[in-house]
């Protein structure tokens, strides 16, 4: 029997027959996911890990965090990225630094955000819990410092520029994030030195100083680039 020939499998009737069907091929497994799943394609919707390993390897889905991929080209909004750290985020907490970065820029951010999950939390609330090689900052949260994307808060662009200068460690990194963030988002610098001189509290300000400094002398980001996703 050839590659493509359909097997006539005979039924318990007599005189009857039925054509079975087609083994399913790796790419039909892709179907558009329905609009109650939303966009995620993870390996139980593939028929496993191992079949979307291979859907990934070979360019037919694009993982965007752990095992949550979307189909390639897919349009992965800050919200979509928002609603895969929602899991993750404690009670309180508000996702900043480089996990912002990662929600407002995408892929990439992806290095900066590896494995870490970054929060801050209001003045004189209970500190979170937060897993792994992330950063947890209190810090005065105003109405205009966050957003909410895909059920969970997020600092907006500018405050989050201005977080990453303050606390993502290294001055190179954070100034090659910040000028990510900006370019991505359209953020000032000015504005964003403007917003630091304002939290006259906030510990670092000079070392946030040179960051900013450093991130504008840099050339433009290129948001092109092919960063892995966050894992």
């Amino acid at each position: 029997m050839g590659p493509s020939a359909v097997p006539i499998l005979p039924t318990a009737r007599s005189g009857t027959r039925v054509v079975a069907a087609r083994p399913r091929r790796l790419g039909d497994l892709l179907a558009a996911p329905s609009a109650a799943a939303g966009p995620l394609v993870r390996p139980a919707d593939v028929g496993g890990r191992a079949a979307w390993d291979v859907l990934v390897r070979d360019g037919a889905l694009e993982r965007v965090r752990g095992d949550a991929a979307v189909l390639a080209g897919t349009d992965v909004t800050p919200a979509l990225r928002a609603a895969l750290l929602a899991g993750s985020l404690p009670t309180g907490g508000v996702l900043a630094g480089r996990s912002a970065a990662w929600v407002h820029v995408g892929r990439p951010a992806a290095d900066h955000a590896a494995g870490r999950l970054d929060v801050t939390y209001a003045a004189g609330g209970h500190r979170p819990e937060v897993w792994g090689a992330g950063l947890v900052w209190q810090a005065p949260l105003l109405r205009d410092d966050t957003v909410e994307l895909g059920r969970v808060r997020v600092t907006v662009p500018l405050r989050t520029v201005v977080d990453v200068a303050l606390h993502v460690p290294d001055d190179e990194a954070a100034a090659g994030l910040v000028r990510l963030l900006a370019d991505g988002c359209r953020v000032a610098l000015a504005d964003a030195a403007r917003l630091l001189e304002r939290r006259v509290r906030a510990v670092g300000r000079p070392r946030a100083r040179r960051v900013l400094a450093r991130a504008g002398a840099l050339p433009a980001a290129s948001l092109r680039a092919a960063a892995a996703p966050l894992p």
